[in-house]
């Protein structure tokens, strides 16, 4: 193993936690304390795990497909996670006219306490963490925010379970493991959760808009789901969700989505990472509810 694993480019520690620079010291503790209201709804993943998407599809529900409304909800919106900046501040500050849709990564003992007693609803999306890998390392590596862009490199820290120190710091809010078996071992009969994964929502699209539909008690009609599953498919998402990066005095724009496949980690994995991989990994899921819901290609 590596004795450095390549280091993110602006990052915060906040008591032992690895979160990204817009994260602000107090946040953490300010969150747990956030008021939440009855028809909120929390768009909750492990980073990479089709979270911008998961998000649209809340957002369109809402809207019942409305392009027009989509369009004016995203607007007034604040950007970003939840724990982004002051971003909580400003949905403290949001109209009670209709739903908060909040994206966010944070573990479960940062999420408002209120979620917990049964308050707002919460989308949880899972996806297989070889996917997960290949995403961030990509994601990182053509936005320049890694100092050694090497994929082995990258993939050694990847498997380290102890991101805390600062030498490690290349997989952003903690392990993959610990923050998905922490969710869904203790909250996966909660009536105000519902667990789906990205390899659900691929496969069947339509008929995870009409759980999260359900979920949110937000029924559709046959034709407004349509309008959603249109508006949310991969090749729409992928032109409507450019993001813009300073990078050396000079904005670039990237897309958020990159390929939105299942199994691209057969790219990067060698034979020996791959074992190395699923031999940490079936050591910690067994006898684990989440194992029989991850899957690593179709």
């Amino acid at each position: 193993m590596a004795d450095k694993p390549n280091t993110f480019l602006g990052v915060n520690v906040i008591n032992g936690f690895t979160w990204p620079r817009h994260v602000l010291d107090d946040t953490p503790e300010k969150l747990q304390s956030f008021q939440i209201r009855d028809d909120d709804v929390f768009v909750l993943t492990y980073p990479k795990s089709g979270t911008n998407w998961a998000r649209e599809l809340v957002r369109n529900i809402v809207c019942e497909g409305n392009k027009e409304k989509v369009k004016e909800d995203y607007e007034s919106n604040p950007p970003g996670q939840l724990e982004f900046a002051d971003n909580w501040k400003k949905y403290d500050n949001f109209s009670r006219e209709k739903p908060r849709i909040m994206m966010s990564h944070v573990p479960v003992d940062v999420l408002p306490k209120q979620i917990f007693e049964g308050k707002g609803k919460v989308l949880f999306v899972m996806r297989n963490p070889k996917d997960i890998a290949v995403s961030f390392w990509n994601f990182k590596k053509d936005r320049k925010l890694l100092e050694d862009e090497k994929w082995d490199t990258f993939f050694e820290a990847y498997l380290r379970s102890d991101n805390i120190y600062i030498y490690l710091l290349s997989v952003l809010y903690g392990n993959w493991l610990d923050f998905n078996l922490s969710y869904y071992e203790h909250h996966r009969n909660k009536k105000n959760f519902l667990f789906l994964t990205y390899e659900e929502m691929k496969l069947d699209h339509k008929g995870c808009v009409i759980r999260i539909s359900d979920f949110l008690s937000r029924p559709l009609s046959e034709e407004n789901v349509e309008k959603v599953v249109q508006n949310t498919s991969f090749s729409n998402m992928k032109v409507k969700n450019p993001i813009s990066f300073q990078m050396k005095g000079e904005i670039r724009t990237f897309p958020l989505l990159r390929k939105g496949v299942v199994g691209d980690w057969k790219t990067r994995f060698t034979v020996a990472q791959n074992e190395r991989f699923d031999a940490i990994y079936n050591q910690r899921m067994e006898g684990s509810a989440l194992a029989k819901q991850i899957i690593f290609e179709t």
